[in-house]
């Protein structure tokens, strides 16, 4: 593997998609993306359904990335085959307490038992109610992301055999997440957004499943994808996502009365953004912005249509 050279590879309904960045600097490069489509059947409503297909798809992005040996990338799960959840757990008990606490109870969180799944925990800045001082100094809050084995052994098999080298597997939530991170610094109100005390959403556009995240400073701290995407059959499109990002921001003004929302970043969107963001005015109460990370890339450097925000998250993984 070249030095410097980070990859991500994510895995979904629109086909398995590879970014490749290189690090000059305090500067990155694109230096190869890559697209292959995947048959109907190999993923269904972002899961994974067909492995032997998806090792035989592998194969052809190995072929087209025309390189020798095993390439080493991080990997983006599909959405509905992972698990995330949010865990309070004692300020000084140490990182491997943690781990393996949740062995005990990680079904009281997510819904597999510690024994059927592949598990990983990561502390993330969280904003306690600011009455309870006491939960604050007390306790630290975990992101839980979790798969069952048996797709997790299914997917190495498949990964390994083509010719990768997974350095990491993550789902594609938290990748997506991570791309809008290396935004243009003077992209309207991302600034004020990360330094806020307050928390901002952001809409990343799927093909068949979107993502609605909520964040707060550089932490994701809830995710909620919703059956919508650009291959959705309706001409109620944005009405539709319309309604799902205004039942989110309800629900969470009632599950987080103390903790305010500042701002909406679209993300992902192309012929939609600027018809679903004049829709979204009206709809929420606070400014809607559009976001693309690849701006921070030359023209040549940026991929066509959309989709290619997860496997940018993925370069990114060890990078930010």
């Amino acid at each position: 593997m070249r030095k410097n050279v980070h990859c991500g590879i994510s895995i979904s309904g629109g086909g398995l998609r590879y970014v490749e960045l290189k690090k000059e600097g305090t500067s990155l490069k694109c230096n190869a993306r890559a697209k292959v489509f995947l048959p109907k059947e190999v993923i269904q409503m972002e899961s994974v359904i067909d492995t032997e297909a998806l090792y035989l798809a592998l194969k052809k992005l190995k072929k087209k990335i025309g390189r020798f040996g095993k390439v080493k990338a991080a990997f983006g799960i599909p959405m509905r085959d992972s698990h995330e959840g949010f865990v309070d757990f004692p300020r000084n008990m140490p990182f491997d307490e943690v781990i393996k606490s949740l062995q005990w109870q990680l079904d009281q969180y997510l819904p597999l038992t510690a024994e059927k799944a592949y598990y990983d925990a990561v502390e993330i800045d969280f904003p306690f109610p600011p009455k309870d001082s006491n939960q604050r100094e007390s306790f630290r809050k975990y992101l839980v992301i979790a798969s069952s084995k048996s797709f997790i052994d299914k997917i190495m098999k498949a990964i390994t055999s083509a010719g990768f080298f997974p350095t990491a597997l993550e789902p594609t939530s938290i990748a997506l997440f991570r791309s809008a991170l290396i935004s243009p610094k003077d992209s309207e109100g991302l600034a004020d957004a990360f330094d806020s005390k307050e928390g901002y959403l952001s809409f990343f556009l799927g093909d068949t499943i979107s993502l609605i995240a909520l964040g707060y400073k550089d932490d994701g701290i809830f995710y909620r994808p919703v059956m919508l995407g650009r291959k959705t059959n309706s001409e109620y499109l944005v009405q539709n996502i319309v309604k799902e990002i205004k039942f989110t921001v309800d629900y969470l003004n009632g599950y987080y009365p103390y903790f305010g929302i500042n701002r909406l970043f679209l993300i992902g969107l192309t012929k939609l953004a600027s018809e679903l963001r004049d829709a979204l005015k009206s709809a929420v109460a606070f400014p809607v912005t559009l976001l693309d990370p690849w701006k921070n890339f030359p023209l040549d450097e940026r991929p066509r249509g959309g989709g290619w925000e997860a496997p940018l998250g993925l370069a990114l993984r060890d990078i930010i």
